[in-house]
Order: C-alpha cells, then sequence, then structure tokens
C-alpha cells in the first residue's frame, strides 16, 4: 500500500524541471507578462498560483495555474509525445480548479446569484517533434466541430528567448543528450552545459544544479527502465509466436528479466505498487 508519505516522496522525485522552475512566483510573472506584454502594471503581487497539487499518485493535478486580477491562466507541460487527450485533460483541470475557486471565494454554483468567475486562458507546452496546429479545440479533437461545449487551447512550442521557450530549448537539448549517453548523471550535466551555452535558463541552471541532475536523472532511469521492460516483453511476444514448443523457457527468461527490471527500480524507492503499474502489472 502506498502510504501518503511515500506518495510525496514519488510525487517529488517526479516533478518536472517545469514545475520546479515556476515554484518561483517571478518566473510565473515573467511568463505572464511574455503572454501578455501590453499589460505593463502587473506585479508579483498580483500573481496568485492556483496548480491542483496533490500527494497521491494517479490523482489529478496539472503543471502550472495562476491568477492575475480577471485572468485564469493554466498551462500543462507536454514533452516528447503529443497526448491526443489533453483538450479532455484541459477540461478536467479547469473544471476543478473553478471547483476549488468557488471555494475559496465563498460562492456556490447553486446560489441564486451568479457566480463571478476568472476568464480561463488555456495553454500547452510542447517541446516534441509531432507537428501541432497553434491552437486546440475540444470540440475539434473529439467531435470534428460539431459539439455544442468547447474550449481552446493554445500550443507554445517555439524555441526562443522567452522564458517558456528557452525551456522548450532545454527539453529539446535533453532529449539530443538521452539519445547519446546511457548514463543518467553525464546526460544530465551535457544537456546543462550545453543549454548555458545557448542561453537557455542560465540564472535557473545555476541556482539549482543538483536539484536538475537529479530530477533528469531520476526521469532518464524511469524512461530506461520502462524501455528495457517493454523490450523484454516484445522479444517474449516474437519468440513465442516463432516457436510455440520454447514457450515455457521463453517466459521463464522473461521472468528472469522482468525481475532484474523490478529490483533496480525498488532499489531507487519504487514501491511495489508502482512497480507494477509501471510494468503494466
Amino acid at each position: 500500500m502506498i502510504t501518503e508519505e511515500t506518495s510525496k516522496t514519488r510525487r517529488k522525485s517526479k516533478d518536472s524541471v517545469f514545475v520546479n522552475l515556476f515554484e518561483d512566483t517571478n518566473n510565473v510573472l515573467r511568463l505572464y507578462k511574455e503572454l501578455h506584454p501590453e499589460d505593463t502594471q502587473v506585479t508579483v503581487d498580483d500573481i496568485q498560483i492556483q496548480t491542483i497539487k496533490s500527494v497521491l499518485v494517479n490523482t489529478l493535478y496539472n503543471d502550472l495555474g495562476f491568477l492575475v486580477k480577471d485572468k485564469l491562466v493554466m498551462l500543462v507541460e507536454a514533452q516528447s509525445a503529443w497526448n491526443p487527450n489533453m483538450p479532455l485533460r484541459m477540461l478536467f483541470y479547469l473544471a476543478e480548479t473553478y471547483r476549488r475557486y468557488l471555494a475559496d471565494t465563498v460562492q456556490s454554483e447553486h446560489s441564486a446569484a451568479k457566480v463571478k468567475i476568472p476568464k480561463p486562458e488555456l495553454y500547452v507546452v510542447y517541446s516534441g517533434e509531432q507537428k501541432c496546429s497553434e491552437t486546440v479545440s475540444f470540440s475539434d479533437s473529439f467531435f470534428d466541430g460539431n459539439s455544442p461545449v468547447d474550449l481552446k487551447i493554445r500550443v507554445l512550442n517555439e524555441v526562443d528567448m522567452t522564458l517558456h521557450g528557452q525551456y522548450i530549448g532545454f527539453c529539446k537539448v535533453f532529449d539530443e543528450q538521452r539519445k547519446i549517453y546511457q548514463d543518467s548523471i553525464m546526460c544530465a550535466r551535457e544537456t546543462i552545459r550545453i543549454c548555458m551555452e545557448k542561453g537557455y535558463l542560465v540564472s535557473y541552471l545555476h541556482e539549482h544544479e543538483k536539484e536538475v541532475v537529479d530530477m533528469m536523472s531520476e526521469l532518464f532511469d524511469e524512461e530506461y527502465l520502462r524501455a528495457a521492460y517493454n523490450r523484454a516483453s516484445w522479444k517474449d511476444a516474437t519468440e513465442k509466436g516463432k516457436a510455440e514448443g520454447r514457450a515455457e523457457g521463453k517466459t521463464e527468461g522473461k521472468a528472469e528479466e522482468r525481475q532484474s527490471i523490478a529490483e533496480k527500480m525498488k532499489a531507487k524507492g519504487y514501491s511495489e505498487q508502482e512497480i507494477a503499474e509501471l510494468l503494466g502489472d
């Protein structure tokens, strides 16, 4: 069973650089100003963080949400792989954020008076290679544009010197380096070195280098172990299709490889339930 303390530990280790970067409200302010250069009067005191955080694995949470005056800005990170369900996920995040907002402001959707809610702005920060339109629509994604319910999400995917653009550049460098290095520490350190040369997140990486190395190593190792297990499963299925007569021996081989991967994950602090979930049991 996963205890609350274990869940907090796992969630902390899984926090992305994106989440860590925007724990600093000054970075949130900079992000907002880059999205809204016309709003020259906003200060850090106008920022109210509304991120949905959870200590429980597999419960609803998003990467960044904040209020600025009458605007509710929500961002979700999508790294190397685009998730076609992102508009639905964003709908869930928005509904939950509004639910919490009403509770925080002592309002109720059941009251006779119309509630006051901030206007939403929805963004996905995407650093993968798949081509995406600038705006993603819930109605278009699921109902070919024929739905009375819709929300629109702006996709941020350009590498530039805005804060989110630098972060996207950082992610692309990391993706390139993990194709080169098998060692997670080397991959992380080389990513940081290249990003500093390119001017990506320089002050943040200087200040948080050890944390970033730890987070990137955790991500690298988790993806490596998952890929290793998937390769073992594919190999077993292929061999079984070629020679049913050797199925028992191959199954034993797969079990041994799976056990080896599970032991490595356990040594890194994963609980038995988390190992089972990651390995698809």
